[in-house]
């Protein structure tokens, strides 16, 4: 590395961030403090931990030269809970697994689980209307973790979800929405499910079933090098990190969007609008979705305010730098995308709520990679499709028939935690839309 190069700035005393209560508030004050890379030493580990906040950096370490870098600190908790699926493997086979289940994901694919989506909007559309009309009180928490966990596992098991139900009498998987805590109990508990999922593969075997879901597509996908199939230890740890990844990041995201929705009613009336005017009487498809204009650009508004994924790190295996900044082989690096969403040089009044902002004109004159909600690069969530698609079929269904009332008070801290959700169950209430 050349001598022209320089140690990036950052705090004297030492400190593990990512075991910090409070890092994303520290993560901030330092950026206020230090700029756009900093470097922070670790108190247990040898390598520091660099923090950058530049978009031309991200995309350094997320595309450029992806390749010099590994997931980083957390993965070792990920793969406790995941086993090693697509959250946690790395290099060659993380590729074959990510090859395997990718058609899944394409939209032809995604627009089999519309009428699942579509389903459960509208049950859920039915209670919160039920509530509106006594004046009740909606745990939106509760009920955006239920739905959205009921839509993945529809996705993932179609017609054997209700078998499991009737046979084990109630939903097997229910736990991933009554136990929020991810701790070791909970992996305990929540890899015990891999038997269930082992169960249904077994049986889809024996009667040479294969229902056109997500299960199906992971059981029959093959390997275009080899022409093999996942081993079932494989499929089930692909499997548990579909019904996490597929149902945590959505909830938290309805529930941030319904947040900022009861809080600006002039959003509100614009998503009505739309809602009103979308052909979503039945099951809607592509061509449908592809209408919306408005519905798109809320709900892209509300992951730049709060990413569930609100930060990435990885790992360093060579050298590197950022700018004047020398990275040393081994260092843990930190891509915090809700500090980067609210940078002042890429988005203007960062902290306001502001839809327009991904019209088709805005987005084309922004860095692309100052806005990641999911992620960037070859690693970029192969879930994006079937996410944005289930959140606009969800706000186009809801819309219809039920509009936030305006909350007063202080704002609703976020939980930096795994996902960037909120600290405590959100509560609203509803009006019934005339």
């Amino acid at each position: 590395m050349s001598a022209e190069f320089s140690c990036a700035p950052g705090p004297q005393a030492p400190c593990d961030l990512d075991r910090l209560d409070d890092k994303l508030e520290r993560m901030q004050a330092l950026w206020q403090q230090y700029g756009d890379c900093y470097r922070v030493a670790s108190e247990s580990r040898r390598a520091d931990t660099f923090v950058i906040n530049h978009p031309d950096w991200v995309r350094r370490v997320l595309v450029s030269n992806h390749r010099n870098y590994t997931k980083g600190v957390g993965i070792e908790r990920v793969r406790v809970l995941l086993g090693n699926g697509l959250m946690a493997s790395e290099g060659d086979y993380w590729r074959r697994q990510r090859r395997m289940l990718q058609s899944g994901f394409h939209k032809p694919r995604i627009e089999r689980f519309f009428p699942a989506y579509f389903e459960e909007a509208v049950r859920l559309a039915e209670r919160w209307l039920s509530c509106a009309r006594r004046g009740e009180v909606v745990n939106i928490s509760e009920s955006l973790s239920e739905t959205t966990l009921l839509a993945v596992l529809r996705a993932l098991f179609s017609e054997d979800l209700a078998m499991l139900q009737q046979r084990l009498g109630a939903n097997p998987f229910q736990v991933v929405t009554r136990d929020s805590r991810r701790d070791l109990q909970f992996a305990v508990k929540f890899r015990a499910l891999g038997k269930l999922v082992q169960e249904v593969v077994d049986l889809r075997r024996r009667e040479s079933r294969f229902p056109p879901d997500l299960l199906s597509h992971c059981m029959l996908a093959r390997d275009k090098s080899e022409g093999e199939a996942m081993p079932d230890r494989q499929l089930i740890d692909e499997v548990l990190t579909l019904i996490v990844a597929g149902h945590e990041t959505t909830a938290a995201s309805l529930s941030w969007t319904w947040y900022l929705l009861s809080r600006h009613p002039a959003v509100c009336e614009a998503l009505t609008a739309e809602a009103r005017s979308c052909a979503m009487h039945t099951v809607p498809d592509w061509r449908v979705l592809e209408s919306m204009e408005y519905i798109p650009q809320l709900i892209k508004e509300s992951l730049r305010l709060y990413p569930p994924g609100w930060l990435y790190t990885r790992r360093a295996l060579d050298e590197d730098n950022f700018g004047k900044y020398k990275l040393p082989a081994g260092s843990d690096v930190f891509i915090c995308s809700y500090l980067l969403h609210r940078h002042p040089t890429y988005w203007d009044r960062p902290e306001r709520f502001m839809p327009e902002r991904f019209s088709s004109e805005n987005e084309l004159s922004r860095h692309r990679f100052a806005y990641i909600p999911f992620s960037a690069g070859p690693r970029h969530c192969i879930g994006e499709s079937f996410a944005m698609s289930e959140m606009m079929i969800h706000l186009a269904v809801l819309a219809r028939h039920v509009r936030p009332e305006p909350v007063t008070g202080p704002q609703v801290e976020p939980e930096a935690a795994v996902n960037l959700r909120p600290r405590r169950a959100l509560h609203l209430r509803f009006k019934p839309v005339e």
